[in-house]
């Protein structure tokens, strides 16, 4: 899902057009990295780093891997584009640390002449969530996480050990022409008082485009429904109606931008095909 069309992205004819000032190149690869769905940067140095978890590894291993790899590819993607406009912009990253447990890395750029502002921003945390926090988790996708006995109070003894780690972006382009893009992938786990590990996947992605183009929008569903049908056929329809509901701005009647894909608490067929689907 993740990498499933960069190079599909880059020969949009569309983007080509839209490009203003003698920079095509430049729109072109502004609105594929903006179009987000695959940044698998052509440099081979960089997205070896997917490579580097093996599937022995811990499924949480295999995540922190891949969306630490994620963010450097979409980052050095960006770069280029913003690059591209010699405008001298890059992205100022900002290492975090969680004190209950867990690190970050926020990537921010702004003020460029592609791109007015973007974050890539990473997360992977740990640490233990209470029973109210373990029960809602359970109110959704019949998780059956295991509480611990005697759990009637919200004291230390009763949370459970919980991981978290997942990608997300948003890029506002400076040409209105340009589409806004949304996205976020994401994987949480919970240590059952069962002794089992209960983990799903979430996240998702969409554009926002100022001026509505036709073959835009048909192109970008048309690549997350190929990336979708490889595992699932019934997975676009769902997903792209889930996220339609999820953005529907209900004052207004309408959804925000021209959709896309959202899901949470997928873990099936198996914990591994959920995460080969995320990537």
């Amino acid at each position: 899902m993740f990498r499933s069309a960069w190079s599909v992205l880059l020969a949009t004819p569309t983007a080509h057009r839209k490009a203003s000032g003698g920079c095509a190149s430049v729109g072109a690869v502004a609105f594929a990295a903006a179009t987000l769905t695959s940044v698998a940067c052509e440099d081979k140095k960089t997205t070896a780093a997917f490579l580097v978890s093996s599937h022995s590894d811990p499924m949480k291993r295999r995540m922190e891997v891949f969306v630490k790899a994620a963010q450097a590819n979409i980052v050095h993607a960006l770069e280029q584009a913003e690059g591209s406009s010699r405008s001298g912009v890059k992205f100022r990253r900002d290492a975090w640390k969680r004190p209950e447990g867990g690190e970050g890395i926020s990537c921010v750029l702004q003020d460029g002449k592609v791109f007015e502002k973007a974050g890539v921003m990473v997360s992977i945390v740990h640490g233990k969530l209470p029973p109210a926090a373990v029960k809602e988790m359970n109110s959704r996708g019949g998780k059956g996480i295991q509480l611990r006995e005697g759990e009637g109070g919200d004291g230390e003894d009763n949370h459970l050990p919980f991981f978290a780690a997942g990608v997300s972006l948003i890029v506002h382009p400076v040409n209105p022409h340009v589409p806004t893009v949304h996205m976020n992938y994401r994987y949480f786990e919970v240590e059952s008082a069962d002794g089992r590990t209960v983990a799903w996947f979430g996240g998702g992605a969409d554009l926002t485009p100022m001026y509505l183009d036709e073959e835009d929008a048909t192109h970008f569903h048309k690549t997350l429904k190929d990336a979708c049908d490889k595992h699932d056929k019934d997975y676009y329809p769902k997903y792209k109606k889930d996220c339609d509901e999820y953005f529907l701005i209900k004052h207004r009647g309408e959804t925000r931008g021209i959709g896309g894909i959202f899901f949470d608490d997928l873990a099936t067929p198996s914990i591994n095909e959920t995460f080969n689907f995320i990537r």
